[in-house]
């Protein structure tokens, strides 16, 4: 495994792999580049149904690389490496299949932000995370702003980003910044059978639910609106009516995405 970010295919599920240990896996443009196109191959192949995102060697990703940092970045510089970053989470929050993301070590910084985008959390007792923008005089990025508010609160999630301080796995789990502990070193494998649940039903319906999320359901008439747009024509799929039709024989059902 000697690329920057590996996947492999296992059965419906694609695993992406940041695989830099020398940086605990830290987001340097090249690595970047190469997360945003394993998704985007992920996002495009029918055969994939979720995606579990992790990092190499006991660590998720310890944020930007701030040895890149050093040299003086022009303004377009920056702006450039930002839509890279930005095409990332984006691919993450609006595909339409399960992304879970499995952290062992730290999810610090833009590694922090990914988890966080992720539709479910499983973290080894190893795990720890941390917003360290403001240790580095930098505002919160790949949309942290947007994601850790509605895993734990507002409130909450102004103290984490102005302490900047290490948040471990249990406590983690309390605050919501996890879904599920597992013990260390088994983080893939559990977010591997997480991923699988969430991608056992219908994928237009999963599509269709990542997409209200993404675009913002902030009132009743938002989640009633969606509803009237969509639900309809979900009644026409052949999902539904094979999911009808097993229900009447006691079956499971064979969903196939259309």
């Amino acid at each position: 495994m000697n690329e920057l970010v590996h996947m492999q295919t296992l059965g419906d599920l694609s695993v992406v792999t940041l695989n830099n240990p020398k940086t605990r896996n830290a987001l340097s443009r090249d690595l970047l580049l190469l997360l945003a196109d394993k998704l985007e191959s992920a996002r495009t192949d029918s055969a994939c149904r979720a995606v579990v995102l992790t990092g190499a060697e006991g660590q998720f990703c310890s944020g930007g690389d701030v040895s890149g940092m050093a040299a003086e970045r022009p303004l377009p510089v920056g702006r450039e490496r930002m839509v890279i970053a930005h095409r990332v989470v984006r691919l993450i929050v609006e595909m339409g299949k399960p992304v879970v993301a499995a952290v062992e070590g730290f999810a610090a910084g833009a590694g922090f932000s990914l988890a966080m985008a992720s539709d479910a959390v499983v973290a080894s007792g190893s795990a720890k995370f941390v917003s360290s923008f403001a240790k580095v005089s930098l505002l919160p990025d790949l949309g942290l702003m947007w994601s850790l508010p509605q895993r734990v609160g507002l409130a909450q999630a102004k103290r984490l980003l102005m302490s900047a301080r290490v948040v471990g796995a249990e406590e983690g789990l309390k605050l919501g910044l996890v879904d599920e502990l597992c013990e260390p070193g088994q983080a893939v494998e559990r977010a591997r059978e997480v991923a699988a649940e969430m991608a056992a039903h219908a994928p237009i319906a999963a599509a269709l639910l990542k997409a209200a999320y993404a675009r913002g359901i902030g009132t009743l008439a938002d989640a009633l609106a969606y509803e009237m747009d969509n639900q309809a024509a979900l009644y026409l799929t052949q999902d539904h009516r094979e999911a009808v039709a097993a229900f009447m024989e006691k079956r499971e059902p064979k969903f196939r995405g259309v």
